[in-house]
């Protein structure tokens, strides 16, 4: 009886359903760190504001698409189990302007409040100039209403540059999730 037990528990310790005790042989998930949960965050796509005489070139809005789908991957590998955007608030996006819900945090929290977020992470994309385009966002609490962290990078460089693109979408990702650490800490 005792080698069934130990054969059942070796078993679920090597697919992962319960970790091994201390001493155990290692398995290959040991070498891999575990990914902390971060909180769950609605996350809203980063809308360009294009104010140059040629506004939303083609090749920008594709590379700034790539940064949404860059900063959100950056934030699931983190930790942060990201809330699917329910469809008043892309209702609203859609109908309004670039900047409405960034200048507009309590509609964006209360329309997320039955979504099961703890945050909405609102972003926009800024592009003053030709020159570099200027990725900012606000965290907001869902329940409390109120900004918890502001952030943003500039991304300089060509429209087909993908590395500077994906590695500003990685820093203003990262600067989240340290932020996310940090209201974990102070929470409990």
């Amino acid at each position: 009886m005792k080698n069934v037990i130990a054969k059942v528990f070796i078993t679920l310790s090597l697919v992962g359903l319960i970790p091994p005790v201390a001493g155990a042989a290692s398995t290959a998930t040991d070498a891999t760190p575990a990914t902390t949960f971060l909180g769950k965050v609605m996350v809203l796509d980063f809308p360009l504001q294009d104010l140059t005489d040629l506004p939303n070139a083609p090749q920008e809005l594709a590379r700034i698409d790539y940064f949404n789908v860059a900063f959100k991957q950056k934030l699931a590998a983190d930790g942060v189990e990201i809330v699917p955007v329910n469809d008043k608030i892309k209702a609203i996006a859609a109908a309004q302007s670039s900047t409405y819900l960034f200048d507009h945090t309590d509609i964006a929290a209360d329309l997320a409040e039955n979504s099961g977020a703890d945050y909405i992470l609102i972003g926009v994309a800024m592009k003053p100039t030709y020159l570099f385009v200027y990725p900012k966002l606000l965290l907001v609490d869902v329940h409390t209403k109120r900004k918890a962290f502001t952030a943003y990078v500039q991304m300089e460089g060509s429209w087909l540059d993908k590395t500077t693109t994906a590695s500003s979408a990685n820093s203003l990702a990262g600067k989240v999730s340290d932020q996310l650490k940090k209201l974990a800490t102070l929470e409990n």
